[in-house]
């Protein structure tokens, strides 16, 4: 409902004032459609991300200042160790990392715990072993197996086994597994969740 002095507009007449505003404030030269979208961004959005003629200053989405992640120290012999006795301790899910950290790496941040826990099994992606239980050992033969699968699939990215968009390395994993347990290998490690 108007209020008492409102006019109500409607969509055409919108597209009107619009095309008016285009028109008195763009040279001819430009194209009729830049011309209205400028004129639309000048009634729709803020000041300060666009240049006088409505065109979008690319500056404003710039981001002011990029702030990276990084741990207050590098990883040593003795920190891997500690992760690798966490995880044969707690194993790999999202309940785990707390614990491993107040035990096995105290000051550690749980996502470079994660990011540590990812690079030794060599799987970018950690929900597959939610329940896993490997020691060192374990974690190696799993990574050499997502190095086998991520090189056969050209999933093998940076020392990690990093799913495409065609899914390709979770089928040659499907297949890898249903073809053990065909055979009855069993896989590194030992899952205490499903």
């Amino acid at each position: 409902h108007a209020h008492v002095g409102q006019q109500t507009q409607t969509p055409g007449d919108m597209a009107n004032i619009l095309a008016a505003t285009a028109q008195a404030i763009e040279p001819a030269t430009l194209d009729p459609r830049t011309a209205w979208a400028n004129a639309a961004r000048k009634v729709v959005t803020r000041a300060d991300a666009l240049h006088a003629d409505g065109s979008l200053n690319q500056q404003f989405f710039k981001p002011k200042k990029v702030v990276f992640a990084t741990e207050k120290a590098k990883w040593n012999e003795s920190d891997w160790a500690n992760l690798y006795a966490g995880i044969e301790k707690y194993g790999i899910d999202p309940s785990s990392w707390k614990k491993i950290i107040e035990e096995f790496c105290p000051g550690r941040d749980v996502l470079f715990v994660r990011i540590k826990a990812s690079r030794a099994i060599g799987s970018q992606g950690l929900n597959r072993y939610h329940g896993w239980i490997g020691s060192k050992d374990e974690m190696s033969a799993e990574y050499a197996r997502n190095k086998a699968i991520g090189e056969a699939t050209g999933c093998w990215k940076s020392g990690i086994l990093v799913e495409n968009d065609h899914g390709h390395a979770m089928a040659a994993i499907r297949k890898r597994d249903e073809e053990e347990a065909a055979a009855g290998i069993l896989p590194p490690g030992k899952r205490v969740k499903k």
